[in-house]
């Protein structure tokens, strides 16, 4: 990619200005085609003979042109053809959409420096190097380093909703102390940026800019670049006229494309009991022709010898004669596997992705999103859950914060509008009346974080008005990444602590309403992380110019890093309550820093931020050298409220069967209390909890304590679960899989993806995973399904997963309706296509024993052609697409009905034996119906003729399509006008189809089907063999509905 290509996982060094070999480099392209006009056929139909069941009726097609003509090639060619043309002209369509967005992107005009002079250039021909300049709201075309910003302060604003979804505008910084002038793309040849090579992380990025040919790591020409300093493709300018950066990554190895490649391999569990009804009609079907191939062999050996008149008998031990009699049974039974069962299925997924899609149930009018799905191979799966694994914040929250409560200076607060309430003597206090420590204290929230403060074009003096304080002309402009740090702001400006933004890393405070201002220099920032859960700020005052540290977080990684005290237990036990009463709390210290403790920090910060491997764990071990020995300001509590009707969803879910586990960062007490407040904990159940073990004797006796106490709530915080899944992982899933209810605290990303990954390996259970989050990434698609909310936190949750709703609530719905119907749907799909293929192939092998077993088809070739696709396959794919055993309301109003589909219990082999064992007796009913009428007088037409073997063959399948759609009223609970007609219309062309074929002269079914059609016994025949074969069915159905259990006040759609 760069100047010097180096080796995967090499550092790339790239010239800025990029003059030389350009060539060599590679080009802005970005191709998601996956074919040319050359490679489509030949790879197409690679990916489609990789599916076993297409391979083997390639091969069956290709012998059926070699041995007898017990039954024309074409009947195994057409259809394998159909559905592979199908198949084909869908990824043909897809890959032409993909070609021409391509196209959009590749040719979209862009702006370069190349010799000091602005080229307007496609963005296909950007390379590595190149100067490209960027104006308001336009896109970026790749990843950029930022050098140079028309902003006064050396930085811009960009927004990711196409990266992350996240609204909230972002700052990118052009690294300190480096100035991009006009001409240094002709003079400044020299300078180079080294980086790592692309990733698909969009949250990390290590490098470093030369400058004046100065090599090697840490040299003093070497300035650090991070993803601060990265403008990646697809984030949009704003609020800044112009800025310049230079590719470094391009075309295909943009961290977008590069996430843009869905890696995951995720396939539904129906595909295993679909797999297995496959292998027992292939084994059927094989002991079917073995069987008969053997009894040939007898027949040929003991009795056509005594039947002169058949001609001289064959040399039936030859080996060519043992391999064509042998192919020529599989051949005639090959009928039996249902090749185009998997086009069906692949079309009942779209339509039920369609459903999905356009349920105003799942539709969210207030943020226009409907829902999405992005696996719809999964679709049936969510038929299937068992574990429910949830984020909270977020999630069971609306992560839409509010400042309530504080303790400082011994005291416990309220926030009531500009005032603080003493909860212990009902006092209120203005913000100027407390003492300095509680002053510090609320210095200190203004001026730790990362908020930024979105400029107006036509920006009017603040007023001065307190009630104006919380107005659009400050506030509603911050622009912060985490909405804990906003709310903390807007409570702190409520007080009369205004927070005014940044010019060059120089923060304004405006106290009100002595209008006193305070200005803080920001020195260096140190992130949060979900591993720190703390971060950090280092500061100038430039009243005093004495420096300091001030650093919020959890309390579990701030009070350790704090002086020993009687004020940090005090602080530690009130913030317990705030956690019980469900808040979300957070400590405050800050410590006084030396000019030598800088220096020596911003040394081996330096040195490590240089770095290009290692980097995040050198600078986190350069934080902890300054993160120490703190002075505990406080605590603070914010106010998440629930979602809508969350109560009610998890109620509903936990009826249905699923259990549930809440798996979040906060601390226990919280997490508890949100717990009971959204009903996740049942009241009155039987609770326990593990909390701060982790030596393994200790684990396994609490384990087993719990266990003999029928639990039903198990609580875990996240220092126990690192203990629980190194030492005894089977142990804790055993005994948490017991319980209704798991609530897991204070875990990291990975401690969720873990524990996602513990319960999906017992095999038993179906697992879905929901959150908003980045953090929840990895929980999500571990998952065997993930469902991604579109939150407060971005769109990262909901790109990732296999589905994307808008609110928690809807969960319900499409769980326990979408759901049901789709895993129901799908299991009547697959049976239905082997129960007639059953009936179809029976009456073939019933036919073997009239026939001295010659492997004949008892059927004209048409019918076998046009069987699956004319004459009953778009009558029960219809019905299948559509059917509804209960409606909608019942199925929300009584989640129980959910329970009976746990394990594909309506597809299991006993389900299917039944199915199959309904085609074998409908086949022998019609069979022998038909063998009675025609054997000891068949002269049935009306002009005295008999009847031919044409006559049997028609007769035979005109019953079977007669049978087999009408059938389809009696297992249908729900019926439309629509689905009468595709059932009569299916019947009609069948008979359109072959009296149409009758009128060919040349035709085997010549005038057979003009003298069915004339004949009375033959309607008659045709009445009362249906009858009889669809008796038992109707018996059945009747026996069914009278015992069928009813939810009470509902009544199911039938």
């Amino acid at each position: 990619m760069g100047a010097s290509k180096a080796k995967s996982g090499d550092p790339q060094r790239i010239q800025i200005g990029g003059i030389a070999s350009r060539p060599k480099k590679p080009l802005n392209r970005v191709t998601t085609t996956k074919y040319t006009w050359l490679t489509f056929l030949p790879l197409n139909f690679y990916e489609q003979f990789r599916r076993a069941v297409y391979f083997y009726f390639l091969i069956i097609t290709i012998i059926s042109f070699f041995v007898n003509e017990t039954i024309s090639p074409l009947v195994s060619l057409l259809p394998l053809l159909f559905v592979m043309i199908i198949t084909a002209l869908k990824e043909g369509l897809e890959d032409l959409s993909r070609s021409k967005s391509d196209k959009l992107v590749n040719t979209a005009r862009v702006t370069v420096i190349r010799n000091g002079k602005e080229e307007v250039i496609n963005s296909e021909f950007i390379v590595p190097g190149d100067l490209v300049v960027v104006r308001n709201e336009g896109d970026v075309p790749c990843d950029l380093v930022l050098l140079q910003s028309s902003s006064a302060d050396r930085r811009c604003f960009v927004n990711t909703a196409n990266l992350d979804g996240e609204t909230n505008l972002k700052t990118i910084l052009v690294p300190s102390n480096y100035v991009l002038s006009p001409e240094d793309s002709v003079v400044k040849v020299k300078d180079c940026i080294v980086c790592e090579t692309s990733t698909f992380d969009l949250y990390s990025f290590n490098g470093r800019l030369e400058t004046g040919g100065q090599g090697g790591e840490g040299g003093d020409g070497a300035l650090p670049l991070t993803i601060e300093n990265l403008l990646l493709r697809g984030v949009r300018i704003k609020g800044t006229d112009r800025v310049v950066g230079c590719a470094i990554y391009t075309g295909m190895h943009t961290k977008l494309q590069l996430n843009s490649r869905y890696t995951g391999n995720k396939s539904a569990s129906s595909e295993k009991y679909i797999n297995r009804f496959m292998v027992a009609l292939i084994v059927g079907m094989i002991v079917v022709v073995v069987v008969l191939y053997l009894i040939e062999r007898h027949k040929e050996k003991k009795i056509v010898p005594t039947m002169p008149f058949l001609g001289p008998p064959t040399n039936f031990n030859s080996a060519w004669q043992i391999f064509e009699d042998f192919l020529s049974f599989l051949l005639l039974f090959n009928y039996m596997v249902p090749l185009s069962a998997y086009m069906n299925i692949e079309l009942f997924r779209i339509f039920s992705m369609h459903f999905m899609h356009n349920d105003l149930g799942l539709y969210d009018e207030e943020t226009d999103q409907p829902c999405r799905v992005n696996a719809s191979n999964l679709n049936e799966e969510l038929g299937q859950v068992n574990i429910l694994f949830s984020d909270k914040t977020g999630t069971l929250t609306k992560n839409l914060m509010k400042f309530v409560n504080c303790y400082v200076s011994g005291t416990n607060f309220q926030l009531q509008n500009t005032h603080l309430l003493c909860e212990d003597t009902g006092e209120q206090f203005e913000l100027d009346k407390l003492d300095a420590e509680a002053n510090v204290f609320f210095e200190a929230l203004s001026v730790c974080h990362t908020v930024e403060v979105l400029q107006e074009v036509c920006d009017k003096p603040q007023e001065s008005e307190r009630s104006h304080l919380m107005s659009r002309k400050i506030v509603d402009r911050y622009q912060a990444t985490s909405p804990d740090e906003k709310a903390l702001l807007e409570g702190c400006a409520s007080l009369g602590l205004v927070y005014e933004g940044q010019d060059n890393d120089v923060l304004r405070i405006c106290r009100y309403p002595s209008a006193e201002r305070l200005q803080f220099q920001r020195l260096h920032v140190l992130e949060f992380s979900s591993e720190r859960q703390r971060m950090s700020v280092i500061l100038r005052d430039q009243s005093g110019g004495s420096i300091w540290l001030y650093s919020k977080g959890a309390e579990s990684a701030i009070l350790p890093r704090c002086k020993a005290s009687p004020r940090v237990e005090q602080t530690d036990g009130l913030i317990t309550k705030y956690a019980q009463k469900g808040l979300r709390t957070m400590a405050v210290a800050r410590r006084p820093l030396t000019e030598e403790e800088l220096a020596n920090f911003e040394v081996l910060y330096r040195k490590a931020n240089t770095q290009l491997s290692n980097r995040n764990q050198l600078i986190a071990e350069c934080y902890e050298t300054v993160e120490i020995d703190l002075d505990l300001l406080g605590a603070t509590a914010l106010e998440d409220a629930l979602q809508e009707n969350v109560g009610e969803t998890l109620e509903a879910l936990q009826a249905a069967g699923l259990k549930i586990w809440v798996l979040t960062g906060d601390k226990v007490e919280t997490a508890y209390n949100i717990g009971l407040a959204c009903r996740h904990i049942p009241p009155g159940s039987k609770q326990h909890f593990i909390v701060n073990l982790t030596e393994p004797a200790e684990l396994l006796a609490r384990l087993e304590e719990i266990g003999s106490d029928n639990p039903e709530v198990l609580v875990v915080d996240g220092t126990t679960i690192t203990a629980l899944l190194k030492h005894t992982p089977r142990q804790f899933a055993d005994l948490a899989l017991r319980c209704r209810a798991v609530l897991c605290c204070r875990l990291s990303p990975l401690q969720k993806s873990e524990i996602v990954t513990l319960i999906k390996r017992r095999k038993k259970h179906i697992t879905a995973a929901i959150g908003d989050g980045a953090n929840d990434v990895s929980m999500i698609q571990e998952a065997h399904i993930g469902i991604g909310i579109t939150g407060r936190e971005g769109k990262q949750a909901a790109r990732c997963a296999d589905f994307a709703i808008a609110r928690f609530e809807m969960l319900r719905r499409l769980l326990l309706v979408h759901g049901h119907y789709n895993s129901q749907r799908l299991a009547f799909l697959v049976l239905f296509y082997c129960y007639k293929n059953i009936i179809i192939t029976g009456c073939m092998a019933i036919f073997q024993v009239y026939d001295l077993y010659s492997a004949t088809n008892v059927y004209n070739s048409l019918y076998l052609w046009l069987f699956d696709f004319v004459y009953i396959s778009f009558s029960f794919t219809y019905l299948a697409i559509s059917d509804k055993d209960y409606s909608e309301e019942t199925l929300l109003r009584h989640p129980e009905l959910y329970k009976p589909l746990a394990h594909n219990r309506q597809a299991s082999m006993g389900v299917f034996s039944l199915w199959i064992l309904n085609g074998f007796v409908q086949c022998f009913i019609i069979f022998y119906f038909t063998y009675a009428v025609l054997n000891d007088e068949n002269v049935v037409f009306n002009g005295g003729q008999t009847a031919s073997f044409q006559t049997f063959g028609t007769m035979l399948i005109t019953i079977i399509v007669i049978v087999g759609n009408l059938k389809l009223l009696l297992v249908a609970r729900y019926m439309t006008y629509l689905n009468l007609a595709m059932i009569f219309g299916q019947i009609a062309a069948f008979m359109l189809t072959t009296y149409l074929y009758n009128l060919v002269a040349s035709g085997e079914l010549y005038d057979v089907y003009n003298q069915f059609l004339a004949s009375l016994p033959l309607w008659l025949f045709t009445i009362v063999c249906s009858a009889a074969c669809l008796l038992p069915d109707f018996i059945f159905k009747v026996v069914n509905d009278m015992f069928r259990k009813v939810p009470p006040e509902s009544k199911a759609v039938v």
